[in-house]
């Protein structure tokens, strides 16, 4: 199965799910309730060591990530 990373998943995005360890914890139990294994990698995406951690954790909790999808803004 393919694994997904979104990056920098703000209030565009639906649920403001960046916002608070809550809102992310609510979307990835709405998404395993539709059968998607998912899992919360919060990371600044301002802070390169910051997100590279969290994308090598996804990455050895999933074994790879085949597609990113960034959508990263400020303000």
């Amino acid at each position: 199965m393919p694994t997904l990373a979104s990056v920098g998943a703000g209030p565009g995005m639906g649920l403001a799910i960046a916002r608070t360890p809550e809102k992310l914890d609510d979307l990835v139990a709405l998404l395993g309730e539709e059968g998607v294994t998912a899992a919360a990698f919060p990371a600044d995406v301002l802070d390169r060591p910051s997100l590279t951690a969290a994308l090598d954790a996804a990455r050895a909790r999933f074994g790879s990530i085949d597609v990113r999808a960034a959508r990263c803004a400020t303000g």
